[in-house]
């Protein structure tokens, strides 16, 4: 028997070209269709609730809603029938209340992308249920933290997950929050971990340098205090570092000079002191290196003139002496000093998830 497969893939040659966006509801009859097996509405103009029957549709491996206009809550029962479902992706709309915690059930789900909704109420602690899961995107919603010590348990539940790959729960008011010390058992699989503007206090544990395979980790905007955990030079394959606009305090560990594949170290904004540690002029892997306003003092270090493709150096708002370097000429693009640095610099590592969609139509037939 042919399956029914929907698809409403847009590609537009011309962005400005709205002329095949579909607009309206989602029809109920599509949660009726019994061989449905992928439905894709991603990028259109459509509104209103969804159809409940969708999440009771036991063929479905793909359900891609992201960016358009839907609202409502979702039904408590989700995942509940859905023994397929591999990729749920609801990012980008307009829904709200809480997530039930009845979607660990879905337990075949790879991708779950429930961003930049306004969701509310508490992260369910048992989404470590989900062990196949590789993405998981909460961030920008009003979500908090259940009432349960250790704080922050739906990371420690999220270690069941070995194949984790990245994760973000950013901006978001998490009251009270503490990276807890079981951040460490985290899937090595992890490479993006995103936790800013979401109230964090506390120290950041030691253990997060357990995470072997991690590429970028931002924690900024937070109220982190203590000092940056040496064993961060563990992470030999970490490319980007952003821990600005903390209460982090302590010198600049030199043990992020071992880190040769770092092109991205964003420190500024804490009360970070001592001198700026010259090993750093040896990562020549080095694009933008923004430590402005601590209390940094010292000299700036003659060996950043190694540094010949950096694009971004702000050493502004510290206590610094001495005068620049005479090999900085050698530099071939730089911005220096700027007092506003850009977050936007960072090119390859943006702290915007995004999904692999490679194998979005191998079962499309």
């Amino acid at each position: 028997m042919i399956n029914f497969v929907i698809y409403f893939m847009i590609t537009r040659s011309n962005s400005n070209d709205s002329s095949n966006i579909v607009a309206g509801k989602i029809p109920l009859e599509i949660g009726n269709l019994p061989k449905l097996d992928s439905l894709n509405l991603e990028s259109n103009s459509i509104f209103g609730h969804i159809p409940t029957h969708i999440f009771n549709s036991s063929t479905l491996w793909l359900i891609a809603l992201e960016l358009n206009h839907l609202s409502g809550c979702l039904p408590w029962s989700i995942g509940l029938w859905l023994p397929k479902l591999e990729w749920l992706l609801l990012d980008a709309n307009e829904l709200n209340r809480t997530i039930p915690t009845s979607i660990s059930n879905a337990i075949k789900l790879t991708e779950l992308d429930l961003s930049s909704n306004s969701f509310s109420g508490y992260i369910p602690n048992d989404l470590g249920n989900l062990r196949d899961l590789q993405l998981l995107n909460l961030q920008r919603n009003n979500l908090a933290l259940t009432p349960s010590f250790p704080k922050m348990s739906f990371l420690s539940s999220l270690a069941y997950c070995k194949n984790l790959r990245l994760l973000s729960f950013s901006h978001n008011p998490l009251i009270d929050a503490e990276l807890p010390i079981s951040i460490g058992n985290l899937s090595i699989s992890l490479q993006k971990f995103y936790a800013s503007d979401c109230n964090i206090g506390g120290n950041i544990p030691g253990e997060i340098g357990n995470l072997s395979n991690l590429i970028s980790s931002y924690i900024r905007s937070n109220e982190l205090i203590g000092s940056i955990p040496t064993t961060i030079g563990r992470l030999e394959k970490l490319q980007g570092l952003f821990l600005q606009g903390n209460k982090l305090e302590g010198s600049i560990p030199s043990e992020l000079c071992r880190l040769k594949s770092l092109g991205f170290l964003y420190l500024a904004s804490n009360q970070l002191a001592g001198s700026i540690a010259g090993c750093l002029g040896d990562i020549i892997a080095l694009r933008d290196l923004i430590v402005d306003s601590n209390k940094l003092i010292g000299s700036i270090p003659s060996n950043f003139t190694r540094l010949v493709d950096i694009l971004q150096l702000n050493l502004s708002s510290n206590f610094l002496s001495g005068v620049l370097p005479i090999d900085i000429g050698k530099w071939k693009v730089v911005t220096c000093n700027d007092p506003s640095p850009v977050a936007t610099g960072v090119r390859d590592l943006r702290e915007r998830p995004t999904k692999s969609r490679t194998s979005l139509s191998r079962k499309a037939h």
